[in-house]
Order: C-alpha cells, then sequence, then structure tokens
C-alpha cells in the first residue's frame, strides 16, 4: 500500500476507529515474529497526536525519491520510497483501514531508520531491511517510543489509574512484546486480555485530537560452575530431604536430560520457562541451591536463603513441599528434581514478599499459583537473583558453540550450542533473542573497607554526606535518573562507594568492582578520566564530587558490559551517552546493585521522611527528609505538586 501523504490538520481521531484500522497478527508456527509492541506504540501515538504522518511527525516533507522527517524530539531521518515499500512487505499488518495500515508503516519505517543510523553511529552498519528483520522479531516499548521521538511525552502511570480514568496506554506483556490499553484492557493480536502489570507507559499531550489519557495522572520517565560468590560464608546442610546431598559445586553432565516438565494438561499451570532458567542457573554455577544461592542455611522449619544479588527470605519445608506438589519437575535424575523444587520454591517465596510483604500461608498459595499460570522469563531470571549476570542476546550469539542461554518465548526453550531443548524434542535457533547468564568473576581478597583508594574521598565507610543538595549536582546532561540514583545510595549506605558497593579493588590498570548483586566490572583509570568530563557534574564537596563520579563510571562500564540500548557496547564514551540520555525509574538503582534493595514507594512516604527518588514533571529527583533536591537546591516536597501521579522508589 503506498504511503498516503501528510496532511496539515488531521481530523479527530476517534479511539475505536485507530485501535480496530490495524493490528499485527500473532506469530504463526516456526516464525520468529513479534509486532505486538510496534503496533500498540503506534496506536497509541495515532490516538494521540493523530493518525497521519504530519500529526505524529515535527514536518515530513518530499525529499528526493523519498521524505525528510523530523521527529517530535528534534532528530531528523531520510526514509526512502525502497524502504517506505520493503516496511510493508516486512509488517505483516493487517486490518479495515488500509489508509491507517500505510500511516503505521510510515511511522514503523521511520523508527527502524533511526535504529539503522544510531547502529551505524555505534559502529554497527547493517542494511535497512537487516534492521527491520531484526526489530520485526520483537523491540522493548521504551526502544520504541524513544526510538520514535516520543521522549518528551513519555509518561508512566500506575495501571490501576489508568483503568479506572479509561485512558490509553501501552502494556508490556513480555520483554519484546506488549498491548494497547484501554477500556480497562490490553488489546493484543485482536485479542483482550487484563491489565496485569503495575505500570503502563501513556503520552501526554495538551492538543491531542483525542485526550484520553489526560485523566491520569503524569509521571516522568526518565528515557533488560562456581562456588557461592560471599567468601568466608560455610553453608549449613541440612540432614532433611529437601536438597540433595551430592557434594558442593557438582554440576551434572546431563543437567537437561535430569529433569523436565511433564506435559501439560488442560486447566494445569505451565512451568517450562522456570525449567529452562533453572537448568542454565545449573549449568553456569553448579546443581546444587548452595552454588545457584550466596548462602542456604538450616533454620528453624526451613532455610534462610541469600540469593546473588543480596536478597534473603526464609522458605519453610511446609512451602517447600507445594512447591513440589505443583511444579510438575519429573525425570530421572531425583536429586536435580528436588534441587529444582527448591529453587523454584526461593522464588515463588520472593514473589509473595515482594507483592505483599506479608509472610502467610495463603499469601505463599496466592504466589505459587500465580508463577505457574502466568510468569515470564525475565522476571524468573530477577527474580531468582540473577540480576547482576543477565544479559539479553541475539540469535547468533546463542547459534555459537558452548552456548547456554534460554529463549524469551512463551515457552522459553533452553538452548545449548545453538539447540532449543524442551520436553524431550530440539530445534535449531533461528532468529530468535534470548537471555544468557555473563560468567561470575572468581574472588579476590580485597582491601580492608575503609582503606584509601586513589581518586575516592577518605569519608569513612558508611557516613552520609555532609551536603547532598550542592556538594555535588546534576549539570546540563540529561542524566537525572542516575544523579537521584547516586544521591539516594549515598544516603541509604553512606558517600564512600566501599560501603554502595560489595567490593572495590584498585589494580595496576584501575579498579575491580563488585557490586551487591555480584556484578563485576573493571574500571579503567582512563575510564574514569573520561567520566569525570563525561559526567557534566558539579558541586562545592571536592571528596563528594569525586566519589559521585566514581559511582557514574562504574554505572557507565556496566551499562557498556550489558549493552545498554543496544548501543553502548560500542565504547565507554557510548555507555556514558546512554545514561545521558533520559532513562525510567529504577534502571540507575539496577546499575548500582541494588535491584534486590529497591522497592516502590510514595510521595506521601517520601514526604514523610523515608529517602527515595521521585520521577515527574520531565525530571527524577532525590527526596530526603521530606525535602527535593532540584539541581542542587532545596524544596520541600508537601505541596509542591510532586504528589500527584509520581513514580517513587525507595531503598530497603
Amino acid at each position: 500500500m503506498p504511503f498516503t501523504g501528510p496532511i496539515a490538520n488531521s481530523a479527530d481521531v476517534k479511539l475505536r476507529d485507530v485501535v480496530n484500522a490495524f493490528n499485527a497478527p500473532p506469530r504463526r508456527f516456526g516464525e520468529n515474529y513479534d509486532a505486538s509492541a510496534h503496533a500498540a506504540v503506534i496506536k497509541m501515538m495515532m490516538v494521540t497526536f493523530g493518525h497521519r504522518p504530519a500529526d505524529l511527525f515535527v514536518q515530513v516533507k518530499r525529499a528526493g525519491q523519498g521524505y525528510e522527517v523530523t521527529l517530535r524530539d528534534g532528530n531528523t531521518v531520510q526514509v526512502s520510497e525502497l524502504e517506505l515499500r520493503q516496511t510493508a512487505a516486512h509488517s505483516k499488518f493487517v486490518g479495515n483501514d488500509m489508509a491507517v495500515i500505510s500511516d503505521a508503516n510510515f511511522a514503523l519505517a521511520v523508527f527502524v531508520k533511526r535504529k539503522q543510523l544510531l547502529g551505524a553511529q555505534a559502529g554497527n552498519s547493517q542494511g535497512f531491511e537487516r534492521v527491520l528483520s531484526n526489530s520485526l522479531r520483537g523491540e522493548t516499548t521504551y526502544n520504541l517510543l524513544k526510538g520514535l521521538g516520543m521522549a518528551g511525552y513519555l509518561r508512566q502511570v500506575p495501571s490501576a489509574q489508568l483503568v479506572s480514568s479509561g485512558g490509553v496506554g501501552v502494556m508490556e506483556t513480555h520483554t519484546f512484546g506488549a498491548g494497547l490499553v484501554y477500556e480497562g484492557v490490553s488489546h493484543e493480536y485482536g485479542r483482550k486480555r487484563a491489565v496485569d502489570r503495575p505500570y503502563v507507559y501513556v503520552l501526554v499531550n495538551d492538543k491531542a485530537s483525542v485526550d484520553a489519557q489526560s485523566h491520569a495522572p503524569a509521571v516522568n520517565v526518565r528515557i533488560q560452575p562456581q562456588r557461592p560468590s560471599v567468601p568466608g560464608v560455610q553453608p549449613v546442610i541440612d540432614s532433611t530431604p529437601d536438597i540433595d546431598a551430592w557434594p558442593v559445586g557438582r554440576t551434572p553432565v546431563e543437567t537437561v536430560r535430569g529433569f523436565d516438565v511433564a506435559e501439560r494438561r488442560f486447566g494445569e499451570g505451565d512451568t517450562r520457562r522456570h525449567a529452562s532458567v533453572i537448568k542454565m542457573m545449573m549449568m553456569r554455577f553448579g546443581q546444587r541451591p548452595l552454588d545457584v544461592f550466596d548462602k542456604v542455611v538450616a533454620a528453624a522449619d526451613g532455610y534462610d536463603i541469600t540469593m546473588k544479588d543480596g536478597f534473603s527470605l526464609h522458605l519453610s519445608k511446609e512451602e517447600l513441599r507445594r512447591t513440589a506438589g505443583v511444579s510438575r519437575f519429573s525425570g530421572s535424575d531425583s536429586g536435580a528434581v528436588m534441587d529444582a523444587n527448591f529453587m523454584l520454591a526461593a522464588y515463588v517465596k520472593r514473589v509473595q514478599l515482594i507483592s505483599t510483604g506479608a509472610d502467610t500461608p495463603g499469601h505463599f498459595e496466592a504466589a505459587l499459583s500465580g508463577v505457574v499460570l502466568n510468569d515470564t522469563v525475565y522476571r524468573i531470571l530477577k527474580g531468582m537473583g540473577m540480576i547482576g549476570f543477565l544479559r539479553i542476546v541475539e540469535p547468533e550469539k546463542m547459534q555459537k558453540k558452548g552456548t547456554v542461554a534460554v529463549l524469551d518465548s512463551f515457552a522459553g526453550e533452553l538452548v545449548l550450542d545453538g539447540i532449543k531443548h524442551q520436553l524431550g524434542k530440539q530445534h535449531p535457533v533461528v532468529k530468535e533473542y534470548g537471555y544468557m547468564l555473563a560468567m561470575q568473576a572468581p574472588h579476590t581478597a580485597s582491601a580492608e573497607r575503609n582503606s584509601t583508594l586513589s581518586n575516592l574521598s577518605n569519608r569513612p565507610v558508611g557516613d552520609k554526606p555532609d551536603n547532598i543538595w550542592s556538594g555535588f549536582y546534576q549539570g546540563s546532561e540529561l542524566n537525572c535518573v542516575t544523579v537521584s540514583a547516586i544521591k539516594a545510595a549515598m544516603m541509604k549506605y553512606g558517600q564512600n562507594p566501599q560501603g554502595i558497593y560489595k567490593h572495590v579493588i584498585e589494580t595496576p590498570e584501575g579498579y575491580t568492582v563488585t557490586m551487591r548483586d555480584s556484578c563485576t566490572v573493571q574500571l579503567t583509570y582512563d575510564e574514569l578520566k573520561q567520566a569525570q568530563k563525561g559526567s557534566h557534574f558539579f558541586g562545592e564537596d571536592r571528596g563528594l564530587l569525586h566519589d559521585a563520579i566514581f559511582l557514574f563510571a562504574v554505572s557507565a562500564k556496566r551499562a557498556q558490559m550489558e549493552n545498554h540500548e543496544f548501543r553502548a557496547q560500542a565504547s565507554f564514551a557510548a555507555a556514558m551517552g546512554t545514561l545521558n540520555d533520559k532513562e525510567s525509574p529504577g534502571e540507575a538503582l539496577r546499575r548500582l546493585g541494588l535491584y534486590a534493595f529497591t522497592r516502590g514507594s510514595t510521595a506521601e512516604e517520601l514526604a514523610s521522611g523515608v529517602p527515595g527518588t521521585l520521577a515527574n514533571h520531565g525530571h527524577s529527583v532525590g527526596v530526603f527528609n521530606g525535602v527535593i533536591d532540584f539541581y542542587g537546591s532545596k524544596m520541600k516536597l508537601a505541596g509542591s505538586g510532586w504528589e500527584q501521579g509520581a513514580h517513587a522508589l525507595k531503598l530497603v
């Protein structure tokens, strides 16, 4: 279908007209296609601004054999007619309004073109059709919104508020998929499902022809076999049969065949993804819970467990028995089955504690039921304490010999040497994305805490900054999420980075930093020097400034390791650029290694004196003693207007 061309002023856009005008079809058997997030984001843009390209973008004008498009964030791309035809041929958008489908394909082509240009800037040059094909395997909602120039209009609001207001938004249904939310339900592939994620994305535009989400409060988003890793901790093995009695650290040769999930019958839960994740953890760290977790100690009626990201919980033997009764794990290796059930139970317990904060049998039962009925690979990996090792990988990496991965798919197949394994069946990996676990760095004896390290202050570990306000503050860059996270970490654990991280060791080349979530990065002196300029930090306290820049540099190094925004891997400078280019609340705390210690909060709780971060009104700020840190100045939170629709986080 040819592009219908821009117009100066679009007619009023009816919500149902746009929703029903087109859809991305569900993936067929054997396909590697998921354009659900593309369709949902484009629909939300059309409802907010109008469906024509001239409405979606600042300017669309003819330029040779194509169009020059200026996005709402000021970026400009040129899309050729050939690229438009290629997009229309590959998108598979279907529906009853060919003009709207054409306009949706135009918006998709603009996104792909921008992604192609960003990849080239990062040293990854690919043809337009290759980038398009990769994108249509699935994209994150955030990447799509940012790539389409929506950073300045993007907000994240609690799902309950959007549903109650009757607003329009986009809900991530899995890592690379999404549904359009309206009339209180999510629409994906032309089907409906409950809005079951805590937050959704919305767009704010006062002049939009349809401002269906205007009643929802706006929340800004500033735009992913070794021994236990805690040295000196001797695990205690209970003599009960809850944990297999094989030697600690053993990795079974036949992990794949050691246990599996019985075929699902009608009405039963689905634990295939959990089994795949557990197998990958076993093959990376060892079969036993003592290998996969940092600490497992027999205590009272069960076990005290500390995961590799620092999250601690108590698991009862009754909860273990309940989990084993519904997991459907079985196989020839009874020890592996026992260990797998133990890991699954620990994960369910964490889900229970995070979601309810209550520790009762009824709450565990509810968490167990929810986990087996509706879960994602990404959520499982995070809940198992793997956030410090987690990497999103392309199919090419999973096809290499020696690779162990789990696909980001509904079934969550385990991948070995490029082959998918599940329920005794094997198929080659073709185009799917997945997750791998990075190797855990071997532990090296660290310097004593409170030791003097070059380029850091001599502030005693645990002592909070004297002046968190103007001692250091954000400069001209859009790195407020990282700045507010660093300040929150300092006010929780003290100014000295040695108190925020697990270990900081100085080496001849720079520093080896192990975070609380067990992620280890190597930072060079040269990279730290680059961060002194790249952070754009200012402040009155020289020692505090040194410590803040160090935390920024380590965060950027982790972003480079994780290939943040699919471009940070190119260089340390590119990684700093991703931190200075708007982010989602919580991402910076995660990169500081504090994911397991981060909890949702409220503006009211922060106003009462609880320290944390608050994202709203185009900015992310730290809040300490009920006072907002606004670019180094103080502003009382109560009565400031920040209480409404704010995304609040705290450290526990």
